[in-house]
């Protein structure tokens, strides 16, 4: 049984936005791990070897542009990128807010944050680690994508199977 009824592309958009919506569910509950970290002081560093590096400050100052950089025992700094979401952590009474997220850490690394205007930082900046975000992340950016592509090849079957059957049709005598 070739699939040449149309209502087969509804299956297959069903199908690409199922996929699309547990991509979404296992992104999001990525997330759930730097919701959960205790937070340590800029001052001490770092030993995030194998796990996500995630920066957060007590003051949001989006108007300053923050930029933060770790430096490793080797004095190359590399910038950590800033963070898609603004999530909140509370630790120790103090409201912390996420502002970047390293996904490969090094030990021994040192965050510093510093906004480009150069001016005096009321701020107070802070790190922790995160095992298994980019893990996570890299396997709802799959379902994704395995998802549409499942889809969009059923889809592309379904369109040869109408298109064989009525080129089968027109060749037949009346």
């Amino acid at each position: 049984m070739k699939p040449v009824n149309p209502l087969w592309y509804l299956a297959a958009f069903l199908f690409a936005l199922g996929s699309v919506m547990i991509a979404t569910v296992v992104a999001a509950g990525a997330w759930d791990p730097v919701r959960e970290v205790t937070v340590t002081p800029t001052t001490v560093r770092a030993d995030a070897q194998g796990k996500t590096l995630v920066v957060f400050t007590d003051i949001l100052q989006p108007e300053r542009n923050v930029t933060c950089r770790a430096t490793g025992r080797d004095k190359k700094p590399v910038g950590i990128p800033r963070a898609a979401l603004d999530i909140k952590v509370d630790n120790e009474g103090n409201q912390w807010h996420l502002i970047g997220l390293l996904d490969a850490g090094a030990n021994g690394v040192r965050v510093q944050c510093t906004p480009r205007d150069r001016r005096v930082d009321n701020a107070s900046y802070a790190w922790a680690t995160v095992t298994g975000f980019e893990t996570r992340a890299n396997n709802a950016k799959g379902i994704g994508i395995l998802g549409l592509t499942v889809a969009v090849v059923f889809a592309g079957y379904v369109f040869w199977c109408r298109r064989q059957q009525r080129q089968e049709t027109a060749r037949e005598p009346a």
